[in-house]
């Protein structure tokens, strides 16, 4: 009977304590998961169902346009209606040649630090050093060395070219390519790190075993590393096509302005400067629609390099 009436006080008893674990774990769960709810999942299914209303000022009301601010954009910015419109999607598609580059030269250089080239301490802090400092105060440095006033490499460039050059002009042609040598230069550090860690992965004894087989440098570099580490690869291929939905904070801190006909504007750029600006209801929903024009645009290449990635990546696990 005791026997009987402890088994019961015990089951009772491991009962509520999995109540209470599953208590915990909902509580943990609840604030995370009503955020998403109310800060992501409605803002953002309430923006997109707007982009397809207009603000009636008389009514005070929203009407349906449906697919009518769709097809200004798309013609506008994608297909080329408006020059200056264009421009700003062009801009944004920048941002994928910018990572193209970065890419190799990453791969290259975090190889070199795995092998332990000589000076790679000095060239790891050559590297790093954009990621250390904010992103603000680097382009700030950047734009001051190329100021037509005072910039010691304008100044220098001045000397070698024999006349001065006003780099940073709202109509300069020479500012996009100062704008692509920062981007590479200050993105290299993240993902030189991200393809270091993939590298040093790899087990010692494959590295030591393509030294007795006599590899050199490359060929152990394309036909050893580089499958190994294409998973990482991979990945970053991804990011690359995503890209143009954040090419907003190079641009913008180092042009000083969006240029004749959109010169400098990209498309993340011109969303940031309307939603900071408190501009109009229609100004706000044109600046969503192109948002999500330029995400629509880019999703099927997203989805194919996916799925090309899955196909051709090994599975390599060390």
């Amino acid at each position: 009977m005791k026997t009987a009436e402890a088994s019961k006080r015990g089951a009772g008893r491991l009962k509520t304590k999995k109540y209470k674990e599953i208590g915990f774990l909902i509580s943990l769960v609840a604030i995370p998961l009503v955020n998403f709810c109310i800060f992501w999942l409605y803002i953002n299914i309430q923006t997109v169902v707007m982009t397809f209303q207009r603000y009636n000022v008389a009514t005070g009301q929203y009407e349906w346009i449906w697919f009518e601010r769709y097809g200004e954009v798309f013609s506008d910015y994608i297909f080329g209606g408006n020059r200056a419109a264009f421009n700003t999607f062009t801009n944004s598609l920048k941002a994928i040649g910018i990572n193209l580059v970065i890419l190799p030269l990453a791969f290259v250089c975090a190889y070199s630090f795995y092998k332990k080239i000589r000076f790679q301490k000095f060239f790891r802090v050559l590297f790093m050093f954009p990621s250390m400092i904010s992103l603000v105060v680097l382009t700030m440095c950047y734009r001051y060395m190329f100021s037509y006033d005072f910039g010691p490499v304008s100044a220098l460039l001045a000397q070698i070219m024999g006349h001065k050059v006003s780099w940073l002009g709202s109509d300069s042609d020479y500012l996009w390519a100062l704008i692509w040598i920062f981007c590479i230069w200050a993105g290299m550090g993240t993902n030189v790190i991200m393809m270091s860690g993939a590298m040093m992965r790899i087990p010692a004894d494959l590295t030591d075993s393509c030294k007795v087989d006599g590899l050199g440098f490359w060929h152990e570099m394309v036909s050893i590393v580089l499958p190994l580490v294409m998973p990482t690869v991979a990945i970053y291929c991804i990011s690359i096509l995503a890209s143009p939905l954040s090419f907003v904070m190079q641009p913008m801190m180092i042009a000083p302005n969006e240029g004749t006909e959109n010169k400098f504007l990209t498309i993340p750029w011109y969303v940031f400067a309307v939603t900071s600006s408190g501009a109009g209801q229609d100004d706000m929903l044109n600046a969503a629609t192109i948002g999500i024009s330029l995400s629509v645009v880019l999703l099927p290449f997203i989805i194919g390099v996916r799925v090309i990635t899955n196909k051709f990546t090994p599975k390599v696990s060390f």
